[in-house]
């Protein structure tokens, strides 16, 4: 099977190693983390579901307590807040 004309191999070899790197101190987990806090409150909840499981990642790989804790606890809220909303609206 040949490959999509518009992406080389070395771009995606690219894409994976500054992901890698990322990933190395935390990094992807703590950006991918709060942005889906913050879409979890303005735009789609569901998002906060991402959020937790970015911060539980966090705790888990990385040991960072204070950040993981809040941006996992603002996901949570984000979601269960849209929940409660659907909840009402039966």
């Amino acid at each position: 099977m040949g490959q999509l004309p518009w992406i080389a191999m070395s771009d995606t070899q690219d894409l994976k190693s500054t992901l890698r790197e990322y990933n190395e101190d935390g990094q992807l987990y703590l950006v991918g983390g709060v942005i889906s806090a913050i879409i979890s409150w303005v735009l789609i909840p569901l998002f906060g579901l991402l959020a937790v499981f970015c911060g539980y990642k966090l705790y888990d790989e990385e040991e960072k307590v204070v950040s993981s804790s809040l941006m996992a606890t603002m996901g949570g809220i984000g979601f269960l807040m849209w929940l409660a909303y659907l909840a009402t609206m039966v």
